[in-house]
């Protein structure tokens, strides 16, 4: 494959994450801000979603023989660039990271388990780091 293919490819499946990302963002801060039951049962898919790519994240965070092995089809979608990339942003603080990945994704995937203020803001930060890769990628794929 050539340069440009091979950024291509990456940058369209930074951008799908990112998207997925968002959209899920969105839609959980929607029902958290209606703070409804039904509309919180609304949001199953993307609760699902997110809480299969948060899975898939500590996974790939997680040091070798650590992660599990839920969420296989999502650990596909995530960029080594982004890993790469939380890794060096968290550096000491990486385990506590994946421990509050981990438990977001619980909370998630509890129906009656709302996120905290902290989840969402745990969120927010990874939907940031997402769309920082997807426009990296972008940039580069522009200069070739």
């Amino acid at each position: 494959m050539s340069d440009v293919s091979v950024l291509s490819h990456e940058y369209k499946t930074a951008s799908e994450l990112s998207r997925s990302i968002n959209d899920a963002v969105i839609e959980l801060k929607k029902a958290r801000n209606e703070g409804s039951e039904a509309c919180w049962r609304e949001t199953a898919e993307d609760r699902r979603r997110m809480s299969d790519i948060l899975l898939a994240l500590a996974s790939l965070l997680s040091p070798l023989g650590e992660g599990d092995s839920t969420g296989n089809e999502e650990v596909a979608r995530v960029s080594g660039a982004l890993v790469s990339r939380i890794r060096s942003d968290k550096g000491g603080a990486l385990p506590y990271y994946i421990d509050d990945l981990r438990s977001v994704a619980k909370r998630l995937r509890d129906e009656c388990g709302e996120p905290t203020q902290a989840d969402m803001s745990l969120l927010d930060e990874l939907a940031a780091a997402s769309s920082a890769e997807t426009s990296r990628v972008y940039r580069r794929l522009m200069r070739r």
